[in-house]
């Protein structure tokens, strides 16, 4: 029964996201609700237990393809009229979340590492897939995804500063 109602609500909310997506005026917040849509299609993966399509989905679409939409959105000149003026709070607040999340990843990595399967355990599907891909690499493989994320976000910065002179 909880099964049902999980894959009603994630269905629903993709539904949601998505019409909101199609009559949305401004690209950015357009943009936002595809991530919506995107995460809730792939939460409806994990509860159809679709484990290996809903990690798809999520570093795929959520991760690479909506960082290459909100980057080709992001230089358009109309997501530059309504940016807020930049404030220290917002700052503070970054800095934070990144932290958190660094922290976070640090946990997960010591807590990867760990972790043993008994000899007699044989997985052919997403355990297998995932260490033929990542290895012992997983941390380092994240870690890049952080600082091409950077660079994204150091490259508009330098694009706006132009812009404004």
């Amino acid at each position: 029964m909880i099964l049902n109602a999980s894959i009603y609500a994630f269905a629903a909310l993709a539904m949601l996201a998505t019409l909101l997506m199609i009559f949305q005026r401004s690209p950015v917040k357009a943009a936002m609700l595809m991530l919506a849509a995107l995460l809730s299609t792939a939460g409806l993966y994990l509860a159809l237990s679709a484990q290996l399509l809903a990690a798809l989905q999520v570093i795929l679409y959520a991760g690479a393809i909506m960082i290459l939409f909100i980057v080709a959105i992001s230089v358009t000149p109309q997501a530059w009229r309504d940016r807020p003026a930049p404030g220290r709070l917002r700052r503070l607040l970054g800095l934070a979340a990144a932290t958190i999340l660094l922290t976070e990843l640090l946990k997960v990595s010591a807590a990867l590492r760990q972790v043993t399967v008994s000899p007699e355990f044989s997985e052919t599907g997403t355990l297998a897939l995932a260490r033929a891909l990542f290895g012992r690499f997983a941390f380092q493989f994240e870690l890049l995804s952080l600082v091409l994320l950077a660079s994204i976000v150091g490259a508009v910065a330098l694009t706006a500063k132009r812009k404004a002179l």
